[in-house]
């Protein structure tokens, strides 16, 4: 019972208990004082309201003093600190209240100072550390995002936790808290996690390689499969892979030249060993001798253009598998002006060519050193000209022409240490070009026509934050409606429409949605498309959402984009504001579009109402001012800013229906029904 009385009501019942005690000891000394020395009762009795009612004045008179004076600064000061203790308050306590306390208020503030200075050292170490954290993370991320190779981490049952730009682009349209087999073949993997698990179990830790295709079988990658975690255990796991698909082509290509080769040479040479034989007789008459040597010149045509056609091919398949990216004319030429010891300028506007950049600069660098070590040229310039589809890279000088057979010498060289036995020759070869030389009005140059490659696009791309997450819910256990909300996916969507009645003919004419996952709204994994709904959109619903039919004229029509959304939810909660609305447009096409959207729905509306029933106003301009939210007025009535907005909103109302003990997607859902049946029976 003492936890529920207030220190001010337990101060009023000590004085009060104390004024009683003296009304009752006075009480007792009157009786005994009549009883000793006797006369009038009406004295005693007097004497005794009077001192009574002074006794109690005075206990109420120092009660209220001590409540004023003690009492309240005591609250005061404790408010203060508990204040303080939860929050971040730079200033002082006010002593003034609690002058009459003696040393407490002096106490208070000097806990407070050393709050305030623990707290303020704790910032500052937090600070350090989390600049170090976040230059580390940035740097983590830079690397991951920017690798050439496709990088991975999935959880034991293949949900995503981590991936970078390359593995995107391999395998598609990748999200957090999504199963990996949805855009890899599973059996390849699984295979590979096997065996990677019984070399854990004998102590071995290595990465395990495989073959495996993409899920629509377009692409083959080699992929290599480590684990981390407990050894021993089906932990997480890491995936890097690069695109095999160009590598087993130009193998099967290289495999199927050299078939041809070896059958297309294999027949003329017998038949020239063959007529050799016979040609050798001595007895031989001479037409028979002619005759045989006509077949022998044509088997060796035949030969000859074999290997001559074989020789294009591989030197096609060698150009078109080289690993070659866009170059820059003027990085090409300071390259070589740095292996140079004459001056090189250059002329022409920059232009990018598709080439191997360090072979065509160590060939360039060294037909230019060869020139200029012979004297007699000079003002060496390097230029690059469009022509057609080629871009030609020239060096020029003043002086003579390149000596008779000094050009084959340079080109018959290794070209470099790295680079093995491989030769400028082989470079030509390697980018299916050639090299000669031609005069000018000033003296001569030399001509290297290259592919011409597009100037690559510098401009900065949409940030994407939301790559990786190692705090991902556990597997789902249990059924997923005592599952926690904290633990689910969701996708937050909204749709366009030409009209409110999808039973009477209105269609979707976009379609958008943004993903939640351990509580984060993933602005970089959304689902946005313009749908052609087959119909006139009217002008009052173009009004609204900004959609005619031009923009739509193009778009993908319902089916096609209903099944990429599909995909796009697997597994997830559906969230909507009025979802009924939205869902109503989908579910009525599911005969047609042959699948079901029968995941979990809820709606904000409903939602908020069981959250704020004494609200009259819950649309999401509302809500969002309810969370303290800015909505952009620029991204409302779209369908991705509505999706947006509503994913903010839901995000900021986990933590709410949690609060309101609300914490499984059975009891959310519950909540949800329960409103919709008071609605209907409100408007009933």
């Amino acid at each position: 019972m003492h936890e529920r009385l207030g220190l001010r009501l337990r101060f009023a019942l000590f004085f009060m208990a104390l004024a009683a005690g003296g009304l009752a000891l006075l009480a007792v000394g009157l009786w005994l004082g009549h009883a000793r020395a006797g006369g009038p009762v009406q004295g005693y009795v007097v004497a005794g309201l009077v001192a009574g009612f002074g006794l109690a004045g005075l206990a109420a008179w120092i009660g209220l003093l001590f409540d004023e004076n003690v009492a309240r600064p005591i609250l005061a000061l404790s408010a203060q600190l508990k204040t303080r203790a939860r929050a971040e308050i730079g200033a002082g306590i006010d002593e003034a209240p609690a002058r009459y306390l003696g040393a407490l208020a002096p106490a208070a503030n000097a806990i407070q100072e050393a709050l305030a200075d623990t707290r303020a050292a704790q910032d500052r170490v937090v600070a350090e550390r989390t600049a170090a954290l976040n230059r580390e993370k940035a740097m983590f991320e830079a690397l991951l995002r920017d690798l050439a190779e496709g990088v991975v981490v999935a959880t034991p049952d293949h949900r995503l936790m981590l991936y970078n730009r390359a593995a995107q682009a391999l395998l598609g349209d990748l999200g957090l808290d999504r199963p990996l087999t949805a855009f890899l073949r599973p059996e390849p993997l699984s295979h590979a996690l096997d065996r990677m698990a019984a070399r854990g179990a004998r102590g071995e830790q290595e990465a395990e390689q495989f073959l495996a295709a993409t899920a629509c079988g377009e692409r083959f990658l080699m992929a290599r499969v480590s684990p981390f975690g407990p050894p021993g255990q089906r932990a997480d796991y890491v995936l890097i892979f690069h695109d095999a698909t160009e590598d087993l082509q130009a193998h099967a290509e290289r495999d199927h030249l050299l078939n041809t080769l070896l059958e297309a040479v294999r027949r003329p040479a017998a038949a020239l060993g063959a007529l050799l034989d016979a040609a050798a007789a001595p007895d031989l008459p001479g037409a028979d001798r002619s005759r045989f040597h006509d077949l022998m010149c044509a088997e060796q045509a035949r030969l000859v253009s074999t290997v001559h056609e074989v020789a294009e091919r591989h030197g096609e398949a060698t150009a078109r598998h080289w690993p070659m990216p866009a170059v820059a004319s003027d990085d090409i030429a300071d390259a070589v002006q740095s292996r140079l010891s004459v001056p090189l300028g250059a002329e022409g506007p920059r232009r990018f060519v598709r080439c191997d950049g360090f072979a065509v600069t160590e060939l360039l660098a060294r037909v230019a050193g060869g020139l200029a070590a012979q004297e007699g040229r000079g003002d060496f310039v390097l230029g690059a000209e469009a022509e057609g589809r080629e871009v030609r890279l020239t060096l020029g000088w003043c002086g003579p022409d390149v000596p008779d057979g000094a050009l084959e010498a340079w080109l018959a060289a290794p070209l470099s240490d790295g680079y093995g036995q491989y030769t400028g020759r082989d470079v030509l070869e390697g980018h299916g070009a050639e090299l000669w030389s031609e005069p000018t009005a000033t003296g001569h140059r030399l001509v290297l026509p290259l592919r011409a490659a597009d100037a690559p696009d510098l401009a900065p791309t949409d940030p994407r934050p939301e790559f990786y997450d190692f705090s991902l819910p556990a597997p789902a256990t249990a059924d997923q409606a005592e599952r926690p909300l904290s633990d689910l996916s969701f996708v937050v969507f909204d749709t366009e429409t030409t009209g409110l009645s999808p039973r009477g003919g209105d269609e979707i004419v976009q379609i958008a949605g943004v993903r939640i996952v351990n509580g984060r709204v993933l602005r970089g994994e959304v689902f946005d498309t313009l749908v052609n709904p087959g119909r006139h959109i009217p002008a009052a619903s173009t009004a609204i959402h900004g959609i005619d039919d031009a923009r739509v004229r193009g778009a993908p029509d319902l089916a096609d984009a209903a099944r990429r959304f599909h995909a796009f939810c697997d597994g997830a909660v559906l969230v909507a504001h009025n979802a009924a609305f939205d869902m109503a447009f989908l579910r009525m096409k599911e005969d047609r579009l042959g699948l079901r959207f029968d995941h979990p729905v809820l709606c904000t509306v409903l939602l908020s109402a069981a959250l704020y029933p004494h609200a009259e106003d819950l649309t999401l301009d509302a809500l969002a001012v309810q969370f303290g939210m800015t909505l952009l007025e620029a991204e409302r009535h779209t369908a991705l800013g509505d999706a947006l907005a509503t994913a903010e909103v839901f995000r900021h109302m986990l933590g709410e229906l949690q609060g309101a003990g609300v914490e499984t997607l059975g009891q959310a859902l519950a909540q949800s029904d329960r409103m919709r049946r008071i609605r209907r029976a409100q408007n009933y």
